[in-house]
């Protein structure tokens, strides 16, 4: 795969996670994080993470790139309203500000790759699916961190 085909990989997965993100839907935590893994794997395993020209400005971007993903996940996760419903089911859905956080998230990560090219750095082939992935996976763990916080609902028994 070449840097264009993850980029519109990246994209379709995008656009599915905002579509799925901005409507209300159940938690389930069990599958939120199959996602995120599957694009990890797919784009470690593409190499060329690090440049072998520049390798020490090329790690030190990575290392850049990695903490913006788990920040912008951990905002974009606080961004999200939960609730749970009255038969004890969790639910989700994201905001106006989960929105615009992804947009944050993009642009910073367009920046990213505009100081690599700047600096002369090849842009890895799997560096824009390895960013998704963690800033994904990021997001779904603080949302299920959130969401246990909640407790759970029990039945209400008022006595006259």
């Amino acid at each position: 795969m070449n840097t264009l085909d993850n980029v519109l990989i990246a994209l379709a997965v995008l656009a599915l996670v905002l579509y799925r993100q901005l409507r209300s839907s159940p938690l389930d935590e069990r599958r939120m994080y199959t996602v995120p893994l599957v694009l990890a794997v797919v784009g470690a395993a593409q190499g060329g993470l690090v440049d072998k020209v520049h390798p020490a400005l090329s790690v030190a971007l990575l290392a850049g790139e990695a903490v913006a993903a788990v920040g912008l996940g951990a905002l974009r996760a606080i961004t999200v309203r939960l609730w749970r419903e009255d038969d004890g089911r969790l639910w989700r859905r994201g905001t106006g500000w989960t929105l615009a956080a992804w947009l944050t998230s993009l642009a910073i990560r367009a920046a990213f790759i505009g100081a690599g090219y700047a600096a002369g750095i090849k842009v890895a082939t799997g560096g824009v699916l390895l960013f998704l992935s963690v800033t994904l996976l990021v997001q779904n763990l603080v949302v299920g961190l959130r969401a246990r916080r909640l407790g759970t609902a029990g039945p209400v028994s008022v006595v006259p």
